[in-house]
Parts: C-alpha cells; sequence; structure tokens
C-alpha cells in the first residue's frame, strides 16, 4: 500500500498519540470512579485493543503494543468477572435449577467483589506503561513513517487472512490468535484517513462471533476450575459443548469465504 509521503503518515501518529491521550484520562478516571467500575475498565480495555493495532501498524507490535497489552491483562478480572455471568445467561442452562442457581450466584457474586477501583500504585504503573509506548512513537523519525505504515499494515492484514484459513482446525488457541490478529488489523485501520482502507464489513462481524466464541471458552475454563466439571454436571458440559461447535461452524464458514 503506497501512502503520501506525510500527511496520513502524520494524521495515523497524531491520531495514536491522541488515543494514548484519552487511555490516560481514562485510567486517572478510575483513582475516583463515581460509576461502574467493570463498565469503566471494558472502556479502557476496548480502547487497548485499538491502540495495540495502532502501534502494529507502525511496527512496535513488540515494544509499545506489549506495553498496553499489560495494562489489559492486569486490570482484567471485573470486566471478566462481568463477561463470565452474561455470558452465563445467554446459555441459558437450566437442566438442573439448583445447580443452575449455584453456579449463576457464584458468578454474581464475583462480579460484586471485583467491582472494587484497581489500587492507585497499579493505576500510576499503567499510566506509566501508556506514557512509555507513546514515547517510542515519538521517536520514530519523520521520513520513514510512511513506508512503516505501508509495510505494518500489509503485515496485519496478511496475517489475519493466514489465521482465518487456519480455523478449519477447530483448535482453541487458533480461534484465540485468529481473534487477537483480526482485531489488531481493525484497530490499525481505524487510525488512518477516513476511508483510505475499507475492509470488508463481515470481517467486523467475524470479529464479534470470535468475541462471542472467546467469552464460551472463558466460561468453559471457569466451570473447570471451579469444579463444575463434565464428569460432574455432563448435561451442562453437553449444551456448552454443542453451543460453540455450532458457533465455531459459523466462523469456519465466514471465515472461508473472507480468506478465499
Amino acid at each position: 500500500m503506497q501512502f503520501p509521503p506525510d500527511s496520513d503518515a502524520q494524521f495515523a501518529r497524531e491520531r495514536l498519540a491522541s488515543g494514548c491521550e484519552t487511555m490516560t484520562h481514562l485510567l486517572l478516571g478510575l483513582l475516583d470512579s463515581k460509576g461502574r467500575v467493570a463498565e469503566e475498565i471494558h472502556a479502557i480495555r476496548k480502547l487497548g485493543k485499538s491502540l495495540r493495532g495502532g502501534f502494529a501498524l507502525f511496527r512496535l507490535d513488540q515494544s509499545s503494543a506489549r506495553e498496553i497489552q499489560m495494562i489489559g491483562r492486569l486490570l482484567a478480572g471485573p470486566r471478566d468477572a462481568v463477561s463470565r455471568l452474561n455470558t452465563w445467561h445467554k446459555l441459558a442452562w437450566n437442566i438442573d435449577p439448583r445447580l443452575a442457581a449455584a453456579i449463576e450466584a457464584v458468578l454474581d457474586q464475583q462480579t460484586h467483589s471485583a467491582a472494587r477501583r484497581p489500587p492507585p500504585k497499579t493505576i500510576e504503573w499503567c499510566i506509566e506503561r501508556v506514557a512509555v509506548a507513546c514515547h517510542s512513537l515519538h521517536e520514530l523519525a519523520p521520513e520513514n513513517l510512511a513506508a512503516m505504515i505501508a509495510a505494518g499494515l500489509a503485515k496485519l492484514e496478511h496475517k489475519t487472512i493466514k489465521r482465518c484459513r487456519k480455523l478449519e482446525h477447530r483448535a482453541d488457541k487458533d480461534f484465540h490468535n485468529t481473534r487477537k490478529a483480526l482485531k489488531a488489523w481493525l484497530g490499525a485501520i481505524g487510525f488512518l484517513p477516513l476511508g483510505r482502507v475499507a475492509p470488508d464489513p463481515r470481517f467486523e462481524q467475524l470479529a464479534e462471533l470470535l468475541g462471542d466464541e472467546n467469552d464460551l471458552a472463558t466460561l468453559a475454563a471457569w466451570l473447570k476450575s471451579h469444579g463444575f466439571t463434565a464428569k460432574f454436571a455432563p448435561d451442562l458440559w453437553q449444551t456448552l459443548i454443542a453451543a460453540r461447535r455450532e458457533l465455531q461452524r459459523r466462523i469456519i464458514k465466514d471465515a472461508a469465504r473472507l480468506a478465499s
């Protein structure tokens, strides 16, 4: 992909730097949160995924993008608890009402216990990570930005298509890796001038399906770690596995069309 020498590249860098400022603002908001912590952290993590794509666009995926990734992982608890409960509700399993009620009660309890603001030291560390990531962006030589973006975008798109083609293996890691690659690519495109790159809108839909599949995988891991194994609750796992298989079938079908 060819870019004008300065305008598009500078636009993308300024927009990415602005995104870092927004991330810092959102993190500072956690120090005196008067809203719902899980929702605020969801906004931070959602922005973080976009920023990681932006840094990958500038070939900073092994440095700045990882700084942002660490923030998302560190703050994951509250939002993950809410996502597990929401996924449980969508699964709508109630063959054994008492068991279902017991699982939901624990999931609900965890959303409440996780809905506390992170300690100030944790937020301070996260803000430092954003600063480090943004510093690397500003250190890039202006004359190299256009070529860097062209190469970065080509790499992200190639990786996404490659991941889509591997999904037929049905390995858990392949669905997870495809979701990450797709999020990075779509995130990167968002930092370019409007209309510069217009991917098939079905890629956005595929990202949503992959998110749903990831939520089911996360719920399955939680159930297993809390003793609700397939041996203990076979009917529950039959429902869970069937839901994942149907979702994976749709994902594989859609991904194959987009990767052809």
